[in-house]
């Protein structure tokens, strides 16, 4: 088992992306795996990069539209039907958890429960996961969204956006940490979402590494050449695996 800090890139799509799967990483680090978002694309992806039923410990959802959380429905029915048996933590904002409990609910129907147990955890109240502290911070978005920002025991940190447009806390938290995932959904300066207009002014920490996603396929191929030139800056890519040593070292399977 390895004990290096590891992103799988589950997806980097928007909600209506016919080519690329709903935006979702796994994080994982001395056997420790955490998944952020699960849209209704996610669950194919996992199953077909060998992730086993027992293999996720915790499910971060940084809000609840459908392409952020859908896919947890089939998540969890394949998790039971594999006979996993071992607790799963979901964190969500309290605010939202009618939403989970509903799409959890349908997992097991007509069961009454799932053969393991579900324990519910506040976002708001969660301070660590797994191995990580953690920090979190609100977007601008349609819904609430809250950024998920983890610093390792090495002191290396991550930064996951979510949807929207990014709060003052949000930047500072992106522009200290040295990998950063950051939606960008357009070109231009919108209201309730990342855009590159936003994004290209903000300051980096040197040797940091960027990944834009959540991109309105019309943009993709602009947005592509615009960074094209952008040093340590680039579009996710589903499928990639960055495997981060404990120097810091950033390697991209």
């Amino acid at each position: 088992m390895s004990n290096k800090f590891k992103v799988d890139v589950i997806g980097c799509g928007n909600a209506y992306d016919s080519e690329h799967t709903n935006a979702s990483i796994m994080v994982r680090e001395n056997g420790f795996h955490l998944l952020i978002d699960c849209g209704p694309t996610v669950p194919a992806k996992i199953f077909s990069a060998g992730f086993s039923p027992e293999s996720i410990d915790t499910i971060y959802l940084t809000h609840t539209h459908p392409d952020h959380c859908l896919g947890l429905t089939t998540l969890l029915n394949w998790m039971n039907a594999k006979k996993r048996r071992r607790p799963l933590t979901i964190i969500a904002q309290k605010a939202q958890w009618f939403m989970v409990d509903m799409l959890v609910s349908f997992a097991h129907w007509p069961q009454s429960s799932l053969d393991f147990d579900i324990k519910r955890q506040s976002t708001k109240s969660t301070a660590v996961i797994g191995p990580w502290a953690v920090k979190i911070s609100p977007t601008r978005h349609a819904v609430s969204n809250l950024s998920l920002h983890l610093t390792t025991a090495s002191g290396h940190q991550l930064f996951y956006s979510g949807d929207g447009l990014l709060s003052a806390d949000g930047e500072q938290l992106a522009e200290k940490s040295n990998w950063v995932f950051l939606e960008c959904e357009t070109l231009t300066h919108h209201p309730s979402h990342g855009s590159w207009q936003d994004i290209a002014c903000l300051s980096r920490k040197p040797d940091s590494h960027w990944y834009l996603y959540h991109i309105d396929p019309k943009y993709r191929h602009s947005l592509n050449n615009l960074i094209s030139e952008v040093n340590n800056l680039s579009l996710a890519k589903e499928g990639e695996i960055l495997d981060i040593d404990s120097k810091g070292n950033n390697n991209v399977a």
